[in-house]
């Protein structure tokens, strides 16, 4: 078992997707959500909390924090990882445990596409917005936009069947699964939002330890998907299949000691 296994897939969502994808998609994304001092501002699937740690600065001391994730491993590692004037909590984004008008801002990064219920967690937004408030939120555009992570969802799914591994095709695509811009705003529309401005942004991805890329990508992408590493020894044979299948693919968006790959999102931002 290497390093990497040996730690947590939550804990290599932070260290791993953090510095790589999650931290520049902030850059990305705080720019349109205009956070102002003294407001409520909401991090919804908040993950390990690597946007939420950013906003105590932005709302001083008069306003107020919270990051809300349904994953209780990804909350302890958010907690561990500090982030001074945020209250966390465990919820489901369907379903808040939070009162009417509580928020001025709610701010999303890449956790609408992945709610069993989307239109149940935009209302749920809508609901806990106070009069003027708004929704920020980033969902990566569809797979057509991602030919290295298509690929690797055309390889993975059939070499986790062959090694017991039972995630389905959604499971796959889900991160790309609320990419068609028209049907976001028109998932905003239709749940009481108004005023929606859509814009795209494109984070160029860069992942260290480029010879050990899948595995650590794999095993990260299990903080979300828990039966991606639920059997180690069968993980370790679909890590060997895949990196066979895939590995010159992987090798032309090296470069030196990185894997460098573009990631397209689209950005929207609804008021009440």
């Amino acid at each position: 078992m290497t390093e990497t296994i040996a730690t947590t897939p939550a804990e290599a969502y932070e260290t791993y997707f953090g510095p790589a994808i999650f931290s520049p998609l902030t850059d990305a994304l705080l720019p349109h959500a205009a956070v102002s001092s003294g407001e409520r501002v909401l991090d919804l699937a908040c993950g390990t909390g690597i946007l939420t740690r950013r906003l105590p600065a932005l709302v001083g001391d008069a306003g107020r924090v919270v990051g809300v994730d349904v994953n209780p491993a990804m909350l302890e590692v958010a907690r561990r990882h500090g982030g001074d004037g945020v209250e966390w909590y465990e919820g489901n984004g369907t379903a808040l445990d939070l009162p009417d008008a509580a928020f001025d801002l709610v701010v999303v990064q890449q956790g609408l596409q992945f709610f069993s219920d989307r239109q149940a967690g935009a209302r749920e937004i809508r609901r806990i917005l106070a009069d003027g408030g708004r929704v920020a939120l980033a969902v990566w555009k569809g797979l057509d936009h991602h030919p290295l992570h298509a690929a690797l969802a055309e390889a993975e799914a059939p070499r986790l069947t062959e090694h017991g591994v039972d995630v389905t095709w959604e499971d796959h695509v889900a991160p790309f699964s609320l990419g068609d811009a028209t049907a976001l705003r028109r998932l905003l529309l239709d749940c009481g939002f108004a005023d929606v401005t859509l814009a795209e942004a494109t984070v160029l991805t860069r992942f260290p330890d480029a010879d050990r890329f899948l595995e650590r990508v794999e095993y990260a992408y299990a903080a979300v998907v828990p039966k991606f590493v639920e059997d180690p020894a069968a993980f370790a044979a679909y890590l060997d299949a895949l990196a066979r299948a895939t590995q010159d693919l992987v090798d032309s968006y090296r470069q030196e000691d990185e894997v460098v790959v573009p990631m397209h999102t689209n950005i929207a931002v609804a008021r009440t």
